[in-house]
């Protein structure tokens, strides 16, 4: 088995649950591979949610948001229409120009079917031009970094 985690800190975790769904799937009845890479996206975007973020941003300069440099996945086996699965998330690196997620797709079993990981940076989207990275905003690392809901608990 290949293993994509970099033994980097676990920063962060976050879980998201969801089901294979026809549209998942392709001709030969498993997931497409496709549906991996939109499973962790659906994954990311839950966490920056349950962080009071969203994937796209706006300040008073305009639009932010959190373009792909690199992803990649591993899949050890496929997963099939109506599987339950949960996304592990686990967020190795954020450092002000670039945030690291790495993810496990495990089936019923608690096995790791997918493994997967995103390297993305904080862009600036100005209207009609290219857009550019920025360092990631204070608000967004104290966000990214602080749970609330883990400081209510304790």
């Amino acid at each position: 088995m290949v293993v994509l985690s970099t033994n980097s800190p676990i920063i962060a975790c976050f879980d998201y649950s969801r089901q294979v769904r026809i549209v998942d799937t392709d001709a030969s009845g498993f997931a497409h591979f496709s549906t991996y890479v939109r499973m962790m996206e659906e994954t990311e975007y839950a966490f920056l949610r349950s962080r009071g973020l969203c994937v796209v941003l706006y300040d008073d300069l305009g639009t932010m948001g959190f373009p792909r440099l690199h992803a990649q996945i591993q899949i050890h086996s496929p997963l099939v229409f109506e599987q339950d699965v949960t996304v592990r998330l686990r967020l190795t690196k954020i450092d002000g120009k670039q945030i690291v997620y790495e993810f496990s797709i495990v089936d019923e079993l608690d096995e790791v079917a997918v493994e997967g990981r995103f390297q993305v940076a904080c862009c600036r989207f100005p209207d009609h031009k290219p857009p550019y990275a920025i360092l990631t905003p204070e608000f967004v690392m104290d966000a990214i970094l602080n749970d609330d809901r883990a400081l209510a608990e304790n």
